[in-house]
């Protein structure tokens, strides 16, 4: 960290390394928990937007995780050889694959909730609703503040 910033601790600067010190906490516990389960993060993550949405291609699938198909491609193949999920033909069009989870992959996104749901209330023990309230605006702002930079 340089000098500035551990002269102010409020500093723009010394914040933006907090909250990258933050996710990377939470990245690191994720790791964590995954592993002996035989898939990655990104999988996991491929994981979990299965469960709660249903998608007509790979190719959708891939612009919503904002990932190649290719990469989309290789990750399914990974959680199918895991028994994590199953692909079944469309019925209209034989080329399109729908994607189902099975009853591991299941499992896993379950257990990735509850500890999801752990995770979260332990992060923010101690927190005020209001104190919640107002962290999401400010996370909020600095996120349209970035967005408007695009």
């Amino acid at each position: 960290m340089n000098k500035k910033r551990d002269e102010n601790p409020y500093s723009p600067g010394a914040l933006t390394y907090q909250m990258i010190m933050t996710n990377q906490m939470h990245r690191r516990m994720l790791e964590k928990k995954l592993e002996g389960t035989g898939i990655h993060r990104a999988q996991h993550r491929l994981l979990m937007t299965l469960a709660c949405n249903r998608f007509r291609s790979q190719v959708e699938l891939a612009r919503r995780l904002e990932v190649s198909p290719a990469t989309i491609a290789v990750s399914l193949k990974t959680l199918e050889r895991e028994g994590m999920i199953t692909k079944k033909a469309g019925a209209e069009d034989t080329r399109a694959n729908f994607v189902e989870l099975t009853e591991k992959g299941e499992k896993i996104v379950e257990e990735s909730r509850e500890f999801f749901d752990q995770l979260d209330e332990r992060m923010y023990r101690g927190f005020s609703e209001e104190e919640r309230r107002e962290l999401c605006g400010f996370l909020k702002r600095v996120y349209e503040n970035m967005n408007d930079m695009s």
